[in-house]
């Protein structure tokens, strides 16, 4: 059973060459997600840890990608989750869309109706720290 639960969207002045290659690489989320402090690849994905509170403190996490998707599937935490990131160049800036996707069950003992803006909210902030990111990484590749 697939769930949507939210989707959310930015604009980068970032190409999706730049966006790709940050998504790819799972050491990377040490750079656009503050709550991630580790990060340790393995054969089938990585798994991460998060400090603070979060729905997942540790997960594994397998990285997928088809044309201008990237694709991270969540196992090992309290939800398992598929965050999908679509990107699109539009007039000289790539569009960023999010979506993400409870997969099966969860194991929280909160109605997910209560969660969800609260998960969009952080996940949003993450979405625009990539973006600043992306956006700074382009330049000094000497990108746009």
């Amino acid at each position: 059973m697939t769930k949507d639960f939210f989707t959310n969207t930015i604009a980068t002045h970032a190409t999706v060459a730049t966006i790709k290659q940050i998504l790819s690489n799972p050491q990377q989320l040490l750079r656009w997600d503050p709550e991630v402090s580790t990060v340790n690849n393995d054969a089938n994905g990585f798994w991460l840890q998060r400090s603070g509170s979060a729905l997942n403190q540790r997960e594994h996490i397998a990285i997928g990608s088809q044309a201008n998707q990237i694709f991270y599937r969540s196992t090992g935490g309290r939800i398992a989750y598929d965050l999908i990131f679509t990107l699109v160049a539009e007039d000289g800036q790539t569009v960023i869309q999010e979506s993400f996707y409870l997969v099966g069950e969860n194991r929280l003992k909160l109605p997910l109706t209560l969660l969800a803006p609260i998960a969009k909210h952080a996940f949003n902030i993450n979405l625009t720290n990539l973006a600043q990111l992306a956006e700074t990484s382009s330049f000094s590749e000497g990108g746009v």
